[in-house]
């Protein structure tokens, strides 16, 4: 008899799983909308966005290109397009709003968190799944992101919405779904290049029976990325005067990370990296060629990259680019100061998670598909903290089931297997302790570069330009003699504190800083010139003449210079 109790049942179970899924998003949009309103009080995040040497200015900037009618451009994209777009988009509905932009970045995360959730309790349970998503939510590197100009926080948001779609797609005779996963695949190639297209073929080949439809769902999902991807490899073919084929040429960043005197880590802009990324020629083939020769020219330099690359990828450093972590943690006075989750808990219990999850019946081969090519495809070009992030929630998913073992042996009383897996995920935290030597490749240095103070100090001058605060000049201060102390033969810092003690009419010292920065860099015309700039102003015109003509012989037929000159009266 139908007593209507297991519906009834149903019903609680639904309406339980829909507040869940409610509580997590508004969870992670909460704590990251509190972040972006502490952090813009700040001045650096947004002088990053407006100096033309970083991704974010580049990306901004195309993008105001784009809603100004040059929407197709006439050159090959040099990065992937999708981003500059997004922005586009954004910009003409909003105006030109960076807030907007993050908060915007805030609701897709908390849209990938609750996907996490929903990913993980198919995948192995409800448990598990409200650890993942907690894990995920108080993310602090995925906080940290969703308040940056950069495409991370929709890359990793992409990878999680393909990984669901294909996810729902298994087993069920719905082609429309394999073209909507193929879809999401070609966005995520035109936001950047990745390796998923063979390994998910393969999967899909070999899980799909029987095997013509199998056949089936991998050209159903070819054709949702070409659909995608197509229409930009052919404008590129015709503003290239039908010479390039591709979506960007945007693969010099490969030998960045690939040259024999590459930290794997650091961007390396050496002669070595010089000579091989010219060598390749820009072209993808011939990169693979070249790098193959180099390989066989130097197997042991190149397993050592490859091992150090691979330790500090599961390490708990998070590897600055353009913009430092732990700047923004030290300096600012925001939730990235809490005790949020980080990578190094993430990488240490993940790494038990997989060896756990493969213990089951049910394996989870999509997952550490998706993990792994994401992980590779990382170490194949080089370690930084912002392209490692969209391959963390897959490793967060495997981190939660190793939480809920932990749990359910609590539960049942197996206390020696909770203990066993408790203590080897202590071990694994403990071992996994950020490497700032890089496995021994250099000696230990500070986690806040002399590049990012200096940065920092630059934000903090601009942001006085306008109120005139002499805090701003004084913690600018601070900085340059922070990065004086790790690298005191630059001159970027004697320059910048030049330009500090000029704002504070403290011309004499300001003189000498800049010719402290000479010493260190006397090949510099700008230096000369903006030394000049002072003596002007001091009255000192004949000094004044002299250094602005040290800068012309440097940079012959620089028009600001000459100019400068032509107002000294001599």
């Amino acid at each position: 008899m139908n007593t209507g109790i297991e519906r009834k049942n149903t019903v609680i179970e639904k309406v339980g799983a829909d507040w869940a899924i409610l509580f997590i998003f508004l969870a992670a949009f909460l704590i990251r909308a509190i972040y972006i309103f502490q952090v813009l009080k700040f001045p650096l995040t947004e002088y990053l966005a407006s100096s033309n040497t970083f991704d974010q200015c580049q990306f901004d900037q195309n993008a105001l290109k784009i809603i100004s009618g040059n929407g197709i451009g006439k050159d090959v994209f040099g990065k992937e397009p999708l981003y500059s777009y997004f922005l586009a988009v954004i910009y003409t509905i909003f105006g030109h709003n960076h807030l907007i932009v993050y908060i915007i970045q805030a609701i897709i995360t908390s849209l990938g968190v609750v996907l996490i959730y929903k990913t993980t309790v198919e995948i192995f349970n409800k448990t598990t799944g409200v650890v993942a998503g907690l894990i995920f939510l108080f993310y602090s590197i995925s906080v940290y992101y969703d308040a940056i100009l950069l495409r991370e926080s929709l890359i990793t948001f992409l990878n999680i919405l393909l990984f669901y779609l294909i996810l729902k797609a298994l087993g069920k005779d719905k082609p429309v779904k394999w073209l909507m996963a193929g879809v999401i695949l070609g966005l995520l190639t035109l936001m950047r290049h990745n390796l998923f297209l063979p390994f998910i073929l393969m999967f899909v080949l070999w899980r799909e029976r029987p095997f013509k439809r199998s056949l089936r769902y991998a050209l159903v999902f070819c054709a949702g990325i070409f659909i995608v991807v197509l229409p930009v490899v052919a404008r590129n073919y015709i503003v290239s005067d039908y010479k390039y084929v591709g979506i960007s040429r945007e693969v010099n960043a490969f030998w960045v990370g690939n040259n024999p005197a590459s930290s794997g880590v650091d961007v390396d802009w050496s002669d070595q990296y010089s000579y091989l990324n010219n060598k390749s020629g820009g072209s993808i083939r011939k990169t693979v060629a070249v790098f193959l020769e180099q390989v066989s020219r130097r197997p042991g330099i190149y397993a050592k990259l490859y091992m150090r690359k691979i330790w500090m990828f599961f390490n708990g450093y998070e590897a600055p680019s353009n913009t430092n972590y732990y700047l923004y943690r030290e300096e600012f006075p925001t939730i990235l100061r809490w005790p949020l989750v980080n990578f190094r808990f993430v990488a240490a219990f993940g790494i038990i998670g997989i060896f756990l999850a493969f213990l089951r019946k049910e394996k989870p081969y999509l997952l550490l598909i998706f993990f792994a090519v994401l992980a590779g495809s990382v170490i194949l070009f080089h370690i930084q903290s912002r392209f490692r992030l969209p391959s963390s929630p897959f490793l967060i998913i495997f981190s939660s089931y190793s939480i809920y073992y932990i749990l359910s042996k609590i539960r049942s009383r197996h206390f020696l297997k909770c203990a066993a897996v408790t203590a080897l995920g202590i071990v694994f935290y403990i071992a996994l302790k950020p490497d700032l030597t890089y496995a021994g490749y250099r000696k230990v240095k500070d986690a806040i570069r002399p590049i990012d103070r200096t940065n920092l100090a630059l934000s903090y001058i601009s942001a006085y330009r306008g109120p005139k605060d002499s805090d701003l000049l004084r913690r600018a201060l601070k900085h340059c003699d922070l990065a004086l102390k790790e690298e005191p033969d630059s001159y970027v810092p004697y320059s910048i504190k030049g330009q500090i003690y000029y704002l504070e009419g403290r011309l004499m010292d300001s003189i000498a800083e800049y010719k402290r920065a000479i010493i260190y860099d006397n090949r510099n015309p700008f230096l000369y010139n903006e030394l000049a700039g002072i003596y002007y102003t001091q009255g000192s015109y004949h000094a004044a003449a002299l250094y602005i003509k040290r800068g012309l012989h440097l940079f012959p037929g620089n028009k600001v210079f000459e100019k400068n000159l032509s107002m000294i009266p001599i």
